[in-house]
């Protein structure tokens, strides 16, 4: 059986890094290609290409693809991949297009709603991501597409792996803590500090992704956005 070929658009590279033990799991042993499609890696723009990081740089993408005037679903640029994730975190919800630098007439932005449950901002969250696609409101992602949505950041996953078995505070409601990076930033240094004066740490991320693989079905367990991003791409391949 040959390799899957998956194409990724994330916010940030250390999305990536997480994404991936996490899809190491969920493909068992089937071998991959995991793709950075956006951000680009690239030494120009600051290390993100053209478009930029973040969720603006998402938003961004989405736009540029629609501008192909080809169907989303069918695109041309996109035909070598055998599965397409999109990843965006819940916290966007309560953001505007202004704080990105963003001129967009839309008024779909924030769409927070209270959490628990998360899957109340993420369900309006992915219909303000279809209408970046121009795809109809409510319309489910296009064949071969997966929307990755993690509450409220995909470090929450990370936690989960890391701590799912202590009793540490941050595990009440992980998936509506907002301030999980800021919680990351404290840990003491002998615990591998992930973010440091601010910035994430990529090696720092990529030595502990083997213990979220592994600890993947506990994630699912604590995440209700993990456990639906798993049966997504499951339901994607199947």
């Amino acid at each position: 059986m040959s390799d899957l070929r998956v194409g990724l658009v994330a916010e940030g590279k250390t999305d990536l890094i997480i994404i991936e033990a996490a899809l190491k799991s969920i493909f068992g042993n089937r071998t991959f290609t995991l793709t950075l499609l956006q951000p680009e890696t690239s030494d120009s723009f600051g290390g993100c290409g053209p478009l930029g990081g973040g969720w603006s740089g998402v938003y961004k993408w989405c736009r540029q693809l629609v501008s192909m005037q080809e169907p989303v679903a069918g695109n041309s640029s996109l035909s070598g991949f055998d599965l397409i994730l999109l990843h965006v975190d819940a916290d966007v919800a309560g953001k505007d297009y202004p704080s990105a630098n963003i001129n967009n007439e839309l008024d779909d932005l924030p769409c927070q709603r209270h959490c628990p449950p998360a899957a109340a901002s993420v369900d309006r969250l992915r219909k303000v991501i279809t209408r970046w696609l121009d795809l109809p409101t409510g319309e489910l992602p296009p064949t071969r597409w997966v929307f990755c949505n993690p509450s409220m950041c995909s470090e929450a996953w990370l936690v989960a792996a890391l701590y799912c078995d202590s009793e540490t505070e941050v595990m009440v409601e992980i998936e509506c803590n907002q301030n999980l990076e800021n919680w990351l930033s404290q840990r003491p240094i002998n615990e591998g500090r992930l973010i440091h004066n601010g910035r994430k740490r990529p090696a720092a991320y990529r030595e502990v992704t083997p213990q979220l693989t592994n600890a993947w079905e506990d994630v699912c367990n604590c995440c209700s956005q993990a456990r639906r991003f798993t049966e997504e791409v499951r339901t994607a391949l199947a």
